[in-house]
């Protein structure tokens, strides 16, 4: 973890916490476990793990071991100045009995473990080589961490472990401790960086074990929304008219890359709308008349075959949708990189794809901060992503989207999934063949999942409690600051984190809630 504070302050931080949790948590009298992960360098996803992990250990009392360190691929690719003892202080300031610095230990290990692990890290690898594509043989030293990574992780899997918190469910560090989890039966929680509180939880009772993490927690989620929030619809819609407003103005993640002007969408009705977007096609030289398709590239590297996922790579969807619209000009095409391309290729992928067909004229290649939402939402008359958040945000706003995969909310209802190649390319051509003959795609119950799913994932499923401050608290000081301020004014008994962490737990929910949905 990486330190951005001042150390005076750090130390009250550290003061107030230990004073608090020493307070409150209850002794542990038996060999219960709670591991907890913190390999990541900023404090604001550490706290969100020692935050649940304690609410957890309020319920069933455990010990708390906390898993940290860097790799040199991370180091390399990622963090900058992680310090493991910044780790350890804050871990032992929340009651922590053990602070196990895994990448000292695992460094020089020869040990298999007892499952294949070669997707998570293949996936690893072309993630920290920012890849657009698997590599079928990663460097050796890769493949003997990762295999040391499990074979670790069994072993602490081997104890009275009642639970597993962790930021990420994705990659070696994160991924394999995931995967032995759930191989062990036990529940792995997984915390989110938006808002204050959000988290997603698979509890072993409720788990198939037919899919990855997240395919499990897409058929899970699915079945709360249909059943506890879609017929709720009628008394929520005010509030989901609130939430949709405050999306289209970015009051949040996961559009956080887009601040500023550029990121609102202040559109009222469909004359707006038609005036900005023959506005915005002469600048990108489109005819508004005609429709225009947008395919939203992804982060190609990030997580690769953590879902379902109709090509084996975004990167071949991306390329293989390409092609196929070079064939097909009855539409205009706008093709956008992700906003953190750099971030996640190191090939130049959407440049040479653009050099390629330079030639169809109907294909447009665009850097997705070159153009304001606002210009985007009114060109847009068909979206198409794999798993972005496009495919939630846009039908909010009466925008049909195809997706080739699974997101969380693919089970909602709120845009077109497709199951298989085939699927995906005949719904291309009978989306835009309907678009040109003026037929509506998204429906008036698809619009008003979306907005449902917007107050779900923005405000309903975020918990509010001084313990875990907002994402925007910062920089480091001001945070710290005002967690001491918690620290020492808060009374533990009546704090949200504690009773919806306990709801989400008892009753064995796949999300976290503000209040109960029924």
């Amino acid at each position: 973890m990486h330190l951005q504070a001042n150390k005076q302050e750090w130390k009250h931080f550290l003061s107030a916490a230990e004073v608090f949790w020493q307070k409150n948590l209850p002794p542990v009298e038996d060999d219960a476990v709670i591991l907890v992960e913190a390999f990541h360098q900023d404090l604001r996803v550490t706290l969100r793990n020692l935050a649940v992990a304690n609410a957890i250990r309020m319920i069933r009392p455990a010990r708390m071991v906390v898993f940290t360190g860097v790799e040199d691929g991370w180091h390399k690719t990622l963090w900058k100045g992680f310090d493991v003892s910044v780790v350890r202080e804050f871990a032992e300031a929340y009651g922590a009995s053990e602070t196990i610095d895994v990448w000292d230990i695992v460094r020089g290990s020869d040990a298999e473990p007892s499952f294949d692990v070669s997707q998570n890290i293949a996936a690893t690898d072309a993630r920290l080589a920012k890849l657009p594509r698997l590599r079928e043989n990663p460097p050796a030293d890769r493949v003997r961490y990762g295999n040391g990574l499990a074979a670790f992780y069994e072993q602490q899997f081997r104890q009275n472990v009642i639970a597993l918190v962790t930021s990420h469910v994705d990659y070696d560090q994160w991924g394999l401790a995931v995967d032995v989890a759930r191989r062990s039966s036990v529940p792995v929680i997984h915390t989110q960086q938006t808002g204050c509180l959000k988290a997603y939880a698979l509890f072993p009772e409720h788990d198939t074990g037919t899919g990855t993490f997240r395919e499990e927690l897409t058929r899970q989620i699915g079945d709360l929304f249909e059943n506890q929030v879609w017929t709720r619809r009628e008394e929520l819609h005010r509030v989901t008219e609130l939430i949709a407003w405050r999306a289209k103005v970015n009051l949040g993640r996961p559009s956080w890359w887009r601040g500023g002007t550029s990121a609102s969408v202040d559109l009222s009705n469909p004359a707006e709308r038609a005036v900005l977007r023959t506005h915005a096609a002469a600048r990108f030289g489109l005819n508004p008349d005609r429709p225009i398709v947008a395919v939203f590239n992804h982060a190609v590297s990030d997580a690769l075959g953590t879902n379902r996922e109709l090509f084996p790579t975004l990167a071949d969807w991306f390329t293989e949708t390409a092609a196929w619209a070079a064939a097909h000009d009855d539409a205009q095409w706008l093709f956008l990189d992700h906003p953190s391309q750099a971030l996640y290729d190191s090939t130049g992928f959407f440049g040479e794809l653009s050099k390629k067909h330079k030639k169809d004229k109907h294909l447009i290649f665009r850097p997705s901060a070159a153009i304001s939402k606002n210009a985007l939402w009114s060109l847009t008359d068909l979206g198409v992503t794999v798993r972005g958040s496009v495919s939630n945000e846009l039908p909010a706003y009466g925008i049909p989207v195809i997706q080739a995969g699974w997101s969380e909310w693919s089970s909602c209802g709120l845009s077109t999934v497709v199951d298989s190649q085939d699927a995906y390319f005949k719904t291309l051509d009978e989306s835009i063949r309907a678009l040109r003959d003026g037929a509506e795609l998204v429906t008036e119950e698809q619009v008003r999942r979306a907005r449902l799913w917007l107050w779900l994932y923005r405000s309903g499923s975020d918990v509010v409690t001084p313990h875990v401050p907002q994402w925007e608290v910062w920089p480091a000081n001001t945070l710290l600051k005002t967690m001491r301020a918690t620290f020492r004014h808060i009374e533990s008994d009546a704090d949200p984190l504690f009773s919806t962490v306990e709801r989400m737990w008892t009753r064995r929910e796949p999300l976290l809630t503000r209040t109960a949905l029924s």
